[in-house]
């Protein structure tokens, strides 16, 4: 028998204590302890912000741990097993406990959460790069990839050694100490000043109220939004008065029916400048550093720009094909919108006379008015038919029809708020596929907007199966006490694309995550986009837009009005679309850092510089775009217009048919686009299902741009 020398005893001593320590840890943390709950869905009536930062310190040991282990591989001995999939398994941890807490942040926002996120994240960041940079893990990565055609790995075992490798190439690992150093302090200070710039636009957007004392100034507005004004005033201390904010639908219902031309301008003004007024949350200097660390980092890898850096892995390769995308389409949008502009003009001058200067405010007032006089395409009647609950039975009767998933309440599985619902997903089986979080309201900190994420994603780790854990975010409006819970179209398509996503989800299947799902960003919004189709297609409507009373059909020239409403002025609206997409582009294609912090300036430059009309009136601005400062989109907002390209031709594949629901195509879009996406390059599987690449000649026509 060998006995152990001191020494080696006390460190088994003190690893197995430590080992002891961080086994109680797990048990007794809600964020890491097994939930006992069906899909071990998280236990969110037990977790805490107070249990998030243990949580992450443990994240971090076992994570720091496990790249530990990895690294006493022997090259020799470097493997597909012990080098690829374990590091892909050495987060695991720390990756659950962040999904967590991203969905917090996201949607139940506190000041102790962000308090905990930012102190983290420098930390956080930092971690991954000391392994991106450690040479011993790069080397056996570069091992297995060097001999991946000699080993006898199978086609998606060599995928997944290639996109590992090319990651870390990407992230630094070529390159020198000196430009590691500087990759690290870069990606630090992004992490902060990312979650910094969100944090911001959701504090402005939520503070900014604005009271009004005399009916008077409401004329126009309906009486339900009155007194949803009432009611947050008297809320807010002001019995008697109506606060006007921007969140819950509020500017939109302001800018289209208030007759009060002061009230509409206050109003733009404050939704326009938000994060642009100085103060603690301004985001000009922020945006301004974020896109100059980008542009660095991206030189410090080897590329011209940031955007040739991200576009390197989309479906678009390089900007100059985004911009070969947008810059054609822009000019004919410009040229339907100069039309629409001047329609309109004529229509106001009729009304207020020759000298009325129509101002950015004026524009919706005038166009809802237009769109209901002129054009007779009222569509606000229509809510009377979308109540909430009928709407997203159209979307489970599409996902049902189309891939045979059926939706259970689960109100036994633990929300974090009672707005939020779960629904069980199974397939035609019965076989069960994961959980849905639908949360469709708009609440104080939550962002803006509507997005699809993940608490789980598909996984399949020796042998075990474990289903996806999908989240749906939305910010309708809440009805009075009493009233039901009716939609607006916009609403109702919001729906139905987040839909999409959540079904890509349930369908990805693959045995590495590499391969799982992996849509190039360019492409992510294809199945959202496409399902957006179906929400007014004649056979679905007539399954869920019932009237909330009476139950009839929606009345066939009420269709035909939507349908003219979805024309009206698409020109000037797509105008706007293109703009943020290029202002985009131009932060994340200079090769030279930008000196000034005045990013109105940078604007109007970009503006004239592309001849972008006076009525321009950008979706997104610097300050409050957060798509591409601070989520998960930079350089990539043109991706909603490409995916549109391949939506177009993607629904053409079911109309052709004659069968919306054609089960032959829907089987081959769900096994090439919705479960194995990852498995080969982006436009190898779009050409497996349609037979062949699209062109912008479809959208043009849909689009009304090829007159």
């Amino acid at each position: 028998m060998t006995r152990k020398r001191p020494f080696v005893q006390f460190v088994l001593c003190i690893a197995a204590g430590c080992l002891f320590f961080l086994q109680g840890a797990r048990a007794s943390n809600p964020y890491l302890a097994p939930s006992g709950l069906p899909y071990e869905a998280p236990q969110f009536d037990r977790i805490t912000v107070a249990a998030l930062a243990p949580a992450l310190e443990q994240g971090i040991a076992e994570y720091e741990a496990n790249v530990a282990k990895i690294r006493t591989v022997k090259p020799r001995k470097a493997t597909f097993e012990n080098v690829i999939l374990a590091l892909d398994a050495a987060d695991s941890t720390l990756g659950r406990v962040q999904s967590i807490s991203g969905y917090l942040r996201s949607n139940f926002s506190s000041d102790s959460l962000t308090r905990i996120l930012v102190a983290t994240a420098p930390r956080i960041s930092a971690l991954y790069d000391r392994t991106t940079f450690d040479p011993k893990i790069f080397r056996l990565v570069k091992t297995v990839y060097d001999k991946r055609f000699a080993s006898g790995l199978d086609s998606l075992q060599r995928r997944t050694v290639e996109k590992t490798y090319r990651s870390y190439v990407r992230s630094g690992a070529l390159c020198t100490p000196a430009q590691q150093k500087r990759l690290a302090e870069i990606n630090a200070e992004l992490s902060l000043k990312r979650l910094q710039h969100g944090n911001n636009i959701v504090h402005e957007t939520e503070s900014f109220v604005y009271f009004v004392s005399d009916t008077a100034e409401l004329a126009g507005l309906s009486p339900a939004t009155r007194r949803q004004f009432a009611r947050r005033a008297e809320g807010l201390g002001r019995p008697g008065q109506w606060a006007i904010g921007l969140t819950n639908g509020d500017y939109g219902k302001v800018m289209g029916n208030a007759e009060n031309r002061g009230l509409r301008e206050t109003l733009y003004k404050a939704y326009t400048t938000r994060c642009n007024q100085g103060g603690a949350y301004d985001n000009k200097q922020l945006s301004v550093d974020i896109a100059n660390l980008r542009r660095e980092r991206a030189r410090i890898v080897g590329y011209d720009t940031y955007s040739d850096m991200v576009l390197d892995v989309n479906m678009a390769k390089s900007p100059e094909k985004v911009y070969d995308l947008l810059l054609p389409l822009l000019h004919a949008a410009i040229a339907k919108g100069d039309r629409e502009m001047d329609e309109l003009k004529a229509y106001v001058a009729g009304i207020e006379g020759p000298d009325f200067e129509l101002k950015p405010w004026d524009r919706s007032f005038y166009s809802q008015r237009m769109r209901r006089e002129v054009y007779d395409a009222r569509t606000g009647d229509a809510n009377a038919y979308l109540l909430f609950d009928n709407v997203c039975k159209g979307v489970f009767y599409v996902a049902e029809r189309l891939y045979g998933f059926t939706f259970t309440p689960r109100p036994d599985i633990p929300v974090y708020h009672p707005d939020v619902r779960v629904f069980e997903v199974r397939d035609r089986q019965q076989a069960p596929c994961g959980l849905l979080y639908l949360d469709c309201f708009v609440r104080p900190g939550k962002r803006g907007g509507a997005w699809c994420s993940r608490l789980r994603s598909y996984s399949c780790r020796n042998g075990e199966e474990k289903m996806p854990l999908i989240t749906i975010s939305c910010n309708f409006a809440r009805p009075a006490e009493g009233k039901p819970l009716l939609l607006g179209l916009s609403s109702v398509k919001t729906l139905f694309h987040e839909s999409g996503h959540a079904l890509a989800g349930f369908c990805a299947r693959g045995p590495y995550p590499q391969v799982t799902g992996n849509y190039p960003r360019d492409m992510v919004e294809l199945p959202s986009q496409i399902l957006e189709n179906w929400a007014m297609a004649p056979e679905v409507l007539d399954r869920y837009a019932r009237h909330y009373k009476t139950g009839e059909r929606m009345p066939e020239e009420l269709l035909r009005r939507i349908e003219r409403s979805a024309k009206f002025q698409a020109g000037m609206g797509l105008v706007d679309a293109y703009a943020s997409s290029l202002l985009d582009l131009e932060w994340h294609t200079r090769q030279q850092p930008v000196e000034d912090a005045d990013v109105d300036a940078f604007e109007q430059a970009f503006l004239q510089r592309y001849g972008f009309p006076g009525y321009t009136d950008m979706r997104y601005r610097t300050t409050y775009f957060n798509h591409i400062f601070a989520s998960s989109y930079p350089s990539q907002y043109y991706v909603y217009t490409w995916a549109a390209v391949l939506e177009t031709d993607a629904y053409a594949a079911f109309t052709e048919t004659g069968d919306l629901f054609d089960p032959a195509t829907a089987a081959r879009f769900r096994k090439y686009i919705l479960t194995e996406i990852g498995y080969d390059e982006p436009d190898r599987q779009y050409i497996r299902f349609r037979g062949a690449m699209p062109s912008p000649d479809a959208l043009r026509r849909r689009l009304g741009l090829s007159e």
